[in-house]
């Protein structure tokens, strides 16, 4: 211990003589350490960390994977059966996400995001209140009749001062008033990572969300996120046996009589997947951004080996000026082994100074990670917060890979400076003749290594912003210039479906009067989102399919001038005017490639088609 002591106090004397050197070196290691660890922190906080809940490794998430769709989503009904026929689980609850409610408190409007969630849900999670208590099963088993709330601490914190008289007032969420019954603990914000909820309700409530049709008699709408807890000694192999017949009989009772041959056999080919729930209903977190954090990972990855030759080089033209002291200690008797490891301490020392600012760097670069991805994911969701904070685990990495890096960059100059001739390394104003060629040897190495990363990340980089400009180059169909694209659902503020499409005709009516506006329409799905839309197997006027031909078309619903709104151009018929909106002759525009798929060089103007 005294050894070490003397070699650290020695270790920080010399980079405190060489303030240049120490400085460029620490910038140059936290740069890389700071990748990783941002990466890193990213990937804990989203399928990492443990929920904060009881035991949590015992939790599985239920999610489909077919020929045609991958989804963790099942109806109400299914959750039933899965719920009331299991062997092997000992609960099984339901959530459902919901966005951007209109909420009100004391006259106070805001937005927030809720759970609905099934009456087990705390009770089976191990959550108990902070304040007040939760709802139970028994509130939770006729549609509408229990309309209470749980709040988040946060929301506790922020809109209520932390004041214990919360439980017991009102909260109007879209135009229904719940009573709240009382706080979730501080550190628990629901089952999403990223995700944080501000307000839970009861399942049986979803019909005051969803006032034009409730979903929770539908067999073939699926909505709901389905988790189970393994009992005591049950297996995920055991689960997944006992579940999948329960799953092929829900699928059975689903299939539609209507349905193609194919669509039939696609939709029967789904299989049930378990998902280990550790950190939460991370399934579609995994799917949509596991290979790009992954290859980022790698991509950071070669930014710190090549920081590592950096700090390797500059330590070996640091023991060009050192090779007279090494010399001097070796000629009074130290041991070689011994001034290696006092090299390998001061290695030691820059990797920890490295990744002290590393770890800083990350913890701005990852927050800022976490809000580019909420650019490209969720949007249903909205902006993913990710807890980021240090926990034990990014510690851990951290200091992992800042000691890796220290032996990285460390052991092959010490190796190197502790090998002399002594001779004429003590000889005045004399060059090591011994050792120069083999340290040349190992710089040009080093330098070929950093040459050889630089220019595969180059190149990778490269490839990326030229697919970046192809994506730009990318005729999508419609003028990106001068569109406002911005979304609104008038069911959130309260009005009822048969009043909906009144409000938008006068929504639409207000916009175009506004100076500079040529023209509004609306769209279910906007362009290049990915989603919104929906799919359907069709049948065509003179078209007879092959055997199980897949016969799915793509839909949109769009408004009056829709297309001349986004400036694509009709090629044949006309755009949809306000008396289609209202008329009994159902319309369609069809796109270049279904026309030319079904009907070849006949002009398909006046042609039919349907649905099933």
């Amino acid at each position: 211990m005294g050894t070490l002591l003397q070699d650290l106090r020695y270790g920080l004397r010399m980079l405190a003589k060489n303030p240049g050197f120490t400085a460029v070196a620490v910038v140059t290691l936290a740069l890389g350490i700071g990748a990783n660890t941002a990466i890193f922190s990213v990937i804990d906080a989203m399928w990492l960390r443990p929920l904060p809940v009881k035991e949590p490794r015992q939790l599985i998430q239920l999610a489909t994977v077919g020929p045609v769709m991958t989804s963790s989503s099942f109806s109400y009904p299914a959750f039933k059966r899965f719920r009331n026929e299991n062997q092997v689980f000992s609960g099984v609850l339901a959530v459902f996400w919901l966005h951007e409610l209109d909420a009100k408190v004391n006259e106070r409007t805001e937005s927030l995001d809720g759970q609905l969630v099934s009456g087990n849900f705390f009770s089976l999670l191990g959550v108990d209140a902070l304040v007040g208590r939760t709802f139970t099963p028994d509130e939770d088993t006729v549609p509408g009749r229990n309309p209470v709330a749980v709040i988040s601490y946060g929301y506790w914190k922020r809109r209520f001062a932390l004041d214990p008289a919360a439980v017991g007032k009102s909260i109007t969420l879209n135009k229904t008033r719940f009573t709240i019954l009382g706080v979730a603990p501080a550190d628990f914000s629901g089952l999403w990572q990223g995700y944080p909820a501000d307000v839970y309700v009861p399942l049986m409530m979803e019909p005051a969300f969803h006032e034009d049709k409730s979903w929770l008699d539908q067999r073939n709408y699926h909505w709901i996120q389905i988790m189970g807890r393994l009992k005591p000694g049950a297996s995920r192999e055991k689960a997944l046996a006992d579940l999948a017949v329960i799953h092929h009989e829900t699928l059975e009772d689903e299939l539609k009589t209507d349905w193609s041959l194919r669509m039939a056999h696609d939709f029967m080919e789904q299989r049930l997947e378990l998902v280990p729930a550790l950190s939460g209903l991370t399934f579609g977190l995994r799917r949509d951004f596991a290979q790009p954090l992954l290859i980022l990972m790698a991509m950071v990855g070669l930014v710190l080996l090549i920081a590592c030759t950096n700090v390797a080089n500059l330590l070996l033209a640091r023991a060009t000026a050192r090779q007279k002291e090494i010399a001097v200690r070796l000629a009074i008797g130290a041991g070689r082994v011994r001034l290696i490891r006092q090299l390998l301490t001061e290695s030691l020392l820059l990797g920890l100074a490295g990744g002290a600012a590393g770890w800083l760097l990350a913890w701005w670069s990852g927050a800022t990670l976490a809000s580019l991805m909420s650019m490209g994911w969720g949007l249903e969701r909205g902006q993913l917060k990710l807890d980021l904070h240090p926990d034990p685990r990014v510690l851990a990495f951290t200091g992992a890979v800042s000691v890796l890096v220290a032996v990285l960059f460390g052991l092959a100059p010490a190796l190197r400076t502790t090998r002399l001739d002594l001779t004429p390394a003590l000889k005045e104003n004399a060059r090591t003749v011994s050792t120069g060629r083999s340290r040349l040897g190992l710089g040009k190495a080093l330098v070929v290594v950093q040459v050889a990363l630089s220019l595969l990340l180059l190149f990778g980089a490269g490839l990326f912003v030229r697919t970046l400009k192809n994506l730009e180059d990318l005729d999508p169909g419609f003028t990106r210039q001068n569109v406002l694209l911005f979304s609104v659902d008038a069911t959130k503020s309260g009005y009822k479906a048969a009043d909906v499409a009144r409000v938008y005709q006068r929504l639409l009516e207000r916009f175009e009067a506004i100076p500079g506006v040529r023209s509004a329409s609306l769209s279910m799905m906007a362009p290049i989102t990915g989603g919104g839309g929906w799919d359907n197997e069709v049948w065509v006027e003179g078209y007879t399919p092959r055997p199980s031909e897949d016969m799915t078309v793509y839909l949109n619903a769009v408004g009056p001038r829709y297309f001349e709104t986004i400036r694509t151009p009709v090629l044949l018929g006309r755009d949809f005017g306000p008396r289609d909106s209202g008329s009994t002759r159902k319309v369609a525009i069809i796109n270049q490639g279904m026309a030319r798929y079904f009907f070849g060089n006949v002009n398909p103007i006046g042609r039919r088609f349907g649905w099933g």
